[in-house]
Order: C-alpha cells, then structure tokens, then sequence
C-alpha cells in the first residue's frame, strides 16, 4: 500500500493544550496513534496514561483486541504488552488504567498521581449505538480533577468522528468551527480542535471496493470527508411572529422556549422564552430541579405535554439554530423514554 500519512498527535501537542479535541476520518490512526505516543512518553519519562470510554461494555468489547495493531505494525519490538481488567501493562510495568466514565464517580479515592494524559476514545456519539450520559461534561470534569488535583498538567485526546459540530462538549466549551476546517484550531481557553484529514489516506480508501460501494452516501461523507453527518438543516427556522410562548424547558443549566401557532399546529423551540414562572418551566433532570420549576415526570402525562410529543412524531417541530436542535434531540430522546 502507498505510504499513507498516519495520525500522529505529536505536532498537535506543541501547541501546549490541556483539551485536545481530534476529529477525524474512520480508520485514518486516531486511536493507534495516540496509544503510540502515550506508550512512548511511559517508557521515555514513566508517565502514565488513562484509556477512557463512556460504558463498561465499551472497554470490555475494546479489551482483548486494543493493542493488537500496534504488535502487527512492529512498534515496539522486544516489548510485551498486556491489557487486563483495570490496568494496561507493558513487561509486566503499569503504564495505564481502564476506566469507564459512567462508573468514574467510584474512583474518587484513587490515586493516579504519575498520569499525564487521558486518551477519550468515541467522545462523540451517533445517537443511536450509543447515547451520551446526562450532563456529561460535568461528570468528565469531575473525573479530570480526580485524575490531575492540582498539578495542572494531565493532557486529554478526545478522539472521535464528525457527527455533530453541536455535541456536549463542544457547546459546554463554546467550540465553533466554520468551513472550510483548519487542521488545527486553537482557542483562547486553551482547547484544541484538530479536525484531521490526510490526502494520502483517503487516496488509498477510494481504491477500494468498499469505497466504491458507499461513494457518494452519507456514510462516504461522514467517514472520509469529515462531514458532520448529524447537523442537517432541515428543522431549523425563525419562528413565525404569529407563534405565542406555550412553555419552557431547562435542561443542562439552559433554558428553551417552546413557542406554538395555534392556527398552523406548528411548534418552535427557541434560546428566546416568554413569561417564565414555576408551573410552565419544566426540568428534564433531577440536576435540572429548583423550587422555580416543575420536574417533567408531573407533568408528563397532561394534555399539553402529550400533544408536544404528537406534534415531535408527526414533524411539526422547529428549532431556531443548529445548537438549539442539537440540544434538543436529547431533549427530545428524555420525552421518549419516559412519557
């Protein structure tokens, strides 16, 4: 096969970010690349690095075969690798921990004062294999004081495929790209989006069969061109002035208005809310919860709610931004799952 021009973070990181977000096409190294140079910072300096993913079942499926790529590429000759439950060896040292974010809150006790980098593995999800948890940010926040208390170093990959430029995280951070994507973007906070792409890579992906089955698909355009595949336009417009404010929804420390013309049937979600008080502010979380609203699960059941869902199944639901549909798509899988 032609040289292809791997993932690599080493450049990446010359720009001293403690947040590194890295974008990139399927396949193209991300994962191989970052477990590469965490295990060469641990045999060079003995730091230590985090393999981090959302679910347990997503480190037991990832488990057996995670070093597998890097032993077929003979990287590291002389070395044996082994990955068991919570700890990655290499000549039988510790050089890494397994942890799953959803159970990070039981580690609040451990020490993992010699780790200086947490490689994030699929931050971003499909929404569909798999859901990101409630208000998750805040869990990986807590999760990242554990692991760095006050050394103010510990270095974070979050490695992932485009699906949506309005994912938790980036909207937690205040994250917005416009095309066409530079490489590498960094952002005044300190955070790094690295959206990767490699002429080399996709050259050889567009020789193969499989390529030329999926070319021209959405699939061929989220895999291989980086194309944020979820952030579709469809439902996205200003609401009418006719429409009236009906309710408000409060949801990761963010408020929404639902606003609906009664003539059309057409509802609008909006940043923009009418008149707000304690019996029309509705909170999707127990997070959500404060004596200025009502948890959705008392209200669940009213007319009002039921015909808001109605009118989600039947598509007469618009958004004011892109940000505001992304957000609301969880909103959105809540009201399914427990109205």
């Amino acid at each position: 096969m032609k040289w292809i021009n791997w993932f690599t973070p080493n450049q990446m990181m010359t720009y001293n970010c403690l947040f590194n977000f890295v974008v990139g096409d399927r396949g193209g190294g991300k994962t191989f690349g970052s477990l590469e140079y965490c295990i060469k910072q641990f045999l060079k300096n003995g730091r230590q690095f985090i393999y981090l993913r959302r679910y347990e079942r997503e480190l037991e499926d990832a488990l057996p075969t995670l070093f597998d790529a890097i032993v077929k590429e003979g990287k590291f000759k002389g070395h044996e690798f082994k990955a068991k439950k919570n700890a990655l060896y290499i000549d039988n040292k510790v050089m890494g921990y397994l942890v799953a974010l959803s159970t990070s809150m039981k580690k609040k006790s451990v020490n993992f004062s010699n780790v200086h980098y947490i490689i994030f593995d699929e931050f971003m999800v499909d929404g569909v294999t798999s859901r990101y948890l409630q208000n998750e940010p805040s869990i990986f926040e807590n999760f990242y004081e554990t692991v760095d208390r006050l050394r103010d170093q510990t270095v974070v990959l979050f490695l992932g495929n485009a699906f949506s430029m309005v994912n938790p995280y980036f909207i937690r951070y205040n994250i917005r790209l416009k095309e066409p994507y530079k490489v590498y973007n960094r952002f005044p906070s300190g955070i790094m989006v690295c959206i990767w792409r490699d002429e080399s890579y996709r050259e050889a992906k567009r020789k193969t069969r499989f390529y030329k089955i999926v070319q021209g698909t959405d699939f061929e355009q989220h895999a291989y061109q980086n194309k944020f595949i979820l952030d579709k336009t469809d439902f996205i417009k200003p609401r009418d002035p006719a429409s009236k404010f009906h309710f408000a929804f409060q949801y990761m420390d963010e408020t929404y208005g639902v606003w609906v013309d009664w003539d059309k049937g057409v509802y609008y979600i909006s940043s923009k809310v009418g008149s707000l008080n304690q019996y029309n502010t509705i909170a999707l979380t127990l997070e959500d919860n404060s004596p200025n609203n009502v948890n959705i699960r008392r209200v669940r059941n009213m007319p009002f709610m039921v015909a808001f869902r109605k009118a989600v199944d039947e598509n007469l639901v618009y958004y004011d931004s892109l940000k505001t549909y992304g957000v609301l798509k969880e909103v959105i899988y809540l009201l399914r799952t427990i109205i």
